[in-house]
C-alpha cells in the first residue's frame, strides 16, 4: 500500500512539473530551436511576443524618404509614411512581452528608434519642396551647414556640394571612374541642378542625418538573452551560412 501511495504521490509530482513546462519553436536566419520554458512565469503569448521583439525587422520604416530620381519626388508620401509609422508603433506599443528588465528597455529603445526615424522621414520628404523646413531638425543640426545651406541656396553653392560628395564617394568605391563619367555626364546636363539635389539629399543629408539615429546595436545579446527564458534549448536544424 505504501508503495502505491509513494508511486502515487510521484507520477502527481511529475504531472505537476509537465503542467508547468510548455515548448516554443523559433527561427533565426539560420537556424530553428525548440526551448522549454516555465509555464508558470511566462505565457505562450509573452514568449510569441517577445520574439517578436527580438526578431525586429518588422518594426523598421519601409516607406521611401529619399528619391532616386527627380521623377520620383512626387511618389514621396507623407501619408504611406504616416500611416506606416502608426501601425508599427502601435503594434510594438501593444506587444504583451516578458515582464523583464532587458525586454522593457529592449522594447524602449525600438520605440524610440521607430519615433526617431519618421521624424527625419518626415523632415526629408517635405524638404524636396522646402529645404529650408531642415534646419528644424536639431538632431542633425552638424549635418546643416555641409549640407542644408547649400541645399537652400542652390545654384553653384550646391553644385560645388554635389562636386565633393561624388569625389568622396569614388574614393570608397571599386570602380570610381565609372563613378566619374556618370557624374561628369550629369553634371553637363540641362539638368544638373535637379541631379545635384537628388544626389546631395540622398547620400548628403541624408547619410549624415540618419547617423544621429539612436538604433538599436544588431548583435548576439537579444539571442543570447531570449534563449536565457527557457530551461533547456535544442537546436532543430542550422543551414550552413
Amino acid at each position: 500500500m505504501k508503495i502505491l501511495l509513494i508511486i502515487s504521490l510521484l507520477l502527481c509530482n511529475a504531472l505537476a512539473v509537465s503542467a508547468q513546462t510548455k515548448k516554443y519553436r523559433w527561427f533565426t536566419e539560420l537556424c530553428e530551436y525548440e526551448g522549454t520554458y516555465d509555464a508558470s512565469r511566462y505565457t505562450e503569448k509573452q514568449i510569441e511576443a517577445t520574439y517578436q521583439l527580438y526578431f525586429a525587422g518588422d518594426f523598421n520604416l519601409q516607406t521611401d524618404a529619399t528619391a532616386q530620381r527627380h521623377e520620383d519626388v512626387g511618389s514621396l508620401s507623407l501619408d504611406a509614411l504616416s500611416e506606416e509609422y502608426t501601425t508599427k508603433s502601435n503594434v510594438l506599443r501593444g506587444l504583451d512581452i516578458v515582464k523583464l528588465p532587458y525586454w522593457i528597455k529592449l522594447k524602449e529603445r525600438k520605440l524610440k528608434e521607430l519615433e526617431q526615424v519618421y521624424n527625419l522621414s518626415r523632415v526629408t520628404i517635405e524638404a524636396y519642396e522646402n529645404p529650408a523646413r531642415l534646419k528644424a531638425y536639431t538632431p542633425a543640426a552638424s549635418c546643416v551647414k555641409t549640407y542644408v545651406d547649400p541645399l537652400i541656396e542652390g545654384g553653384n553653392a550646391l553644385l560645388i556640394t554635389w562636386r565633393k560628395l561624388d569625389e568622396e564617394s569614388r574614393q570608397r568605391n571599386a570602380n570610381p571612374e565609372r563613378l566619374r563619367r556618370i557624374f561628369e555626364d550629369r553634371y553637363n546636363s540641362p539638368e544638373k541642378l535637379r541631379h545635384a539635389q537628388i544626389q546631395v539629399m540622398r547620400f548628403g543629408w541624408w547619410n549624415c542625418a540618419n547617423a544621429f539615429v539612436q538604433r538599436v546595436e544588431q548583435n548576439d545579446t537579444p539571442e543570447k538573452n531570449f534563449k536565457k527564458l527557457f530551461k533547456r534549448v535544442r537546436t532543430i536544424s542550422c543551414d550552413e551560412p
